[in-house]
């Protein structure tokens, strides 16, 4: 979750800067001049939007594998590890191929956009 939540918030981060750097036309890349706080909320809750389908787009196959090894833990005697996720992540792909471990990302993808553009412009004004 941490890892997800990293990329999300730095994901958005380089949005902004990207946007605020085309606005204000600055060519250098490394500028520390360039300030995020001219962004209007429209152009916010765009970079937000974007940050929240990328993140999950990147992480969708491990939250797939997380899901199935905690309600595989419910059954389970013993507790599960990483290497069971990995074991399930593989056996998957052979049964099912790679497209198991995307079942259900539109939907999850569809709601990362909005949810994100209402929530990361509330914590960043």
């Amino acid at each position: 979750d941490s890892f997800g939540r990293s990329l999300y918030m730095f994901t958005y981060e380089l949005l902004k800067r990207k946007l605020a750097q085309v606005k204000c036309g600055e060519q250098s890349p490394h500028s520390n001049r360039i300030s995020t706080q001219n962004l209007s909320l429209p152009e916010r809750m765009i970079c937000a939007s974007s940050a929240g389908v990328t993140c999950w787009a990147f992480i969708f196959p491990a939250d797939v594998i997380r899901s199935k090894l905690y309600a595989k833990s419910l059954n389970a005697q013993s507790s599960l590890t990483t290497l069971d996720g990995i074991k399930l992540a593989r056996q998957m792909v052979r049964e099912q191929g790679f497209r198991s471990l995307y079942r259900g990302m539109a939907i999850t993808v569809a709601r990362a956009g909005p949810v994100a553009a209402v929530v990361l412009p509330v914590y960043d004004s």
